[in-house]
């Protein structure tokens, strides 16, 4: 009879939570553990499959596997938990197609990206590391198909950052069908433009366009200080909301959880929350999912899909949406 040692068991737990649950111990908050939880499920099925191997040998190693299987059998119930769909909006509100892509510093081909945009005549067009720069590039590719555009710079009260970089910068085009939309710069305190648009032919709904920074060990605390103040945007105004943007988190990481709290994922609701998104030089099974389309309760999800574009390191994301019909929404 081969009698289980707790104290190794315990070993083994105690590792396999410092890999695949480290909010569990509060390391979520410190580099490197956001960037493992980007691959929370694949180093979880990885570590299930090795600790069943070694909890089929007696010994120490038996002991170890037992409870490093036991925490990535609990990190895959996370995981799941995490990309599970919500669904919300009504099934008679008004459509509303929105396209996000990151163009990777301006790289994007404006030819393939403008034939995007032909093809899909979404209402909004969000493109990220995308300025006045890039902006006049995709004009001749879509000029006559009269949408307008505005570029907002980190740091700047403005929408119409003229001269502004790709960078750090970030483009919406608004479809004439909008109307007489309004734009306005939300990008105090964040590396890169943020902005929002409103009103005309949109009702109540407001689209946010953002960024927040990118994850890397040494912008771990801006990286999450900006993912917060996304959780702030979208808990503070009662306006039925969109959010469209590379927000270098997956449903994974906690601090996306927090925005989740008061917005739904459209990929998840339609069964597509785990499509890469980036690297779009990987196949899509080797990537994450970092660009989302982010909905209020009052918004509909009809569709949601990945599609490549060339020249870019990200795949764009296009989600069919329903908007609620007119009627202001009272403050509490």
């Amino acid at each position: 009879m081969v009698v289980a040692h707790p104290g190794r068991i315990a070993a083994g737990a105690l590792a396999g939570t410092v890999v695949l649950l480290p909010e569990a111990l509060g390391l979520d908050r410190t580099a490197p553990w956001p960037i493992l939880d980007a691959f929370r499920r694949r180093l979880a099925l990885g570590a299930a499959g090795l600790a069943a191997l070694a909890a089929a040998r007696p010994g120490p190693r038996r002991d170890l596997g037992i409870g490093v299987g036991l925490v990535a059998a609990a990190a895959l119930v996370v995981s799941t938990v995490r990309h599970r769909p919500r669904t919300g909006g009504g099934p008679d509100g008004e459509p509303l197609a929105v396209l996000g892509s990151n163009v990777w510093i301006g790289q994007a081909d404006p030819g393939a990206l403008g034939a995007l945009i032909r093809r899909e005549r979404p209402d909004v067009v969000v493109l990220l590391e995308a300025g006045d720069h890039f902006r006049r590039a995709l004009t001749p590719e879509i000029d006559d198909l009269g949408y307008r555009g505005w570029s907002a710079a980190p740091g700047r009260a403005e929408v119409e950052a003229r001269g502004a970089g790709d960078h750090a910068a970030t483009t919406v085009l608004a479809a004439p069908g909008l109307g007489d939309v309004t734009v306005r710069a939300v990008t105090r305190d964040t590396a890169s433009g943020w902005i929002e648009l409103a009103g005309g032919a949109l009702g109540d709904t407001r689209v946010l366009a953002v960024h927040p920074a990118v994850l890397r060990p040494s912008r771990t605390p801006e990286w999450r200080r900006e993912l917060d103040r996304l959780a702030a945007l979208v808990a503070d105004d009662p306006r039925p909301t969109v959010v469209v943007g590379d927000l270098n988190a997956t449903c994974e990481h906690r601090a996306l959880q927090r925005v989740l709290r008061r917005v739904r994922s459209a990929a998840a609701e339609t069964g597509r929350a785990r499509e890469a998104t980036w690297p779009a030089g990987r196949p899509r099974r080797l990537g994450v999912a970092i660009d989302h389309v982010l909905v209020s309760a009052a918004v509909g999800v009809g569709s949601f899909e990945v599609l490549d574009v060339a020249g870019s390191d990200h795949r764009a994301v296009l989600a069919r949406l329903r908007r609620p019909r007119g009627g202001a929404v009272p403050r509490g």
